[in-house]
């Protein structure tokens, strides 16, 4: 496990050096966490020891234009109290059979991005639209190693943009023409062709 926190280790500080060099850096992203307090649970579920590490470490609110992943206050269950008066009030469960939700796809059929808190290495999932877990991928160190793939894949294809002020369409067309196969093609050499098809989807097909 020791090995295991190191290599995610790395890779998180892979990740934060990437956003501060591309066109995702700002002062708000991915930063890291003055106050290193451990962080272990979530009220009565048990975080994992990637997720402990990742939340310990970084305040992880994080807006990509495909991905975001969420904070860690995200992860609480919560009431939404909607309107005044006669009030309407929705719960908030992000948990389901050990995994939590700690980011979201803007795709159609797979919205929900899950970590694993109860097996090793915490694996990540997707649901599709009827709300199935389908694995992304084996681990979250792989997921983040993703991320920087994907942050590498817009910048490098920032001379195809569109121009700023172009319609929705036009930068959904890039992401999907320019980004997406770009992306695809960088990947090849962490995951196989079934997951990289999958991943590829979920990380820039709408």
């Amino acid at each position: 496990m020791k090995n295991s926190l190191e290599e995610f280790s790395n890779t998180l500080k892979d990740f934060q050096s990437i956003l501060l060099t591309t066109r995702f850096g700002s002062k708000n992203d991915f930063l890291t966490r003055e106050n290193q307090t451990p962080i272990t649970h979530v009220k009565e579920k048990v975080l994992s020891a990637e997720l402990s590490f990742l939340y310990t470490n970084y305040s992880t609110l994080l807006i990509l234009p495909h991905i975001h992943i969420n904070t860690f206050f995200s992860l609480h269950p919560k009431l939404h109290i909607f309107g005044k008066g006669t009030a309407m009030t929705k719960k908030h469960n992000p948990w389901k059979d050990g995994k939590v939700v700690i980011g979201h796809s803007f795709n159609a059929s797979s919205k929900k991005i899950w970590a694993d808190t109860t097996q090793e290495h915490t694996p990540i999932y997707v649901t599709d639209i009827e709300g199935n877990f389908i694995q992304l991928t084996p681990t979250i160190n792989l997921f983040f190693k993703l991320l920087i793939e994907l942050c590498i894949s817009y910048n490098e294809n920032r001379d195809k943009e569109p121009k700023c002020g172009s319609h929705t369409n036009l930068w959904d067309l890039h992401r999907e023409e320019v980004v997406s196969p770009y992306f695809a093609n960088r990947i090849k050499h962490l995951v196989s062709p079934y997951e990289a098809f999958l991943i590829t989807a979920v990380f820039t097909q709408a």
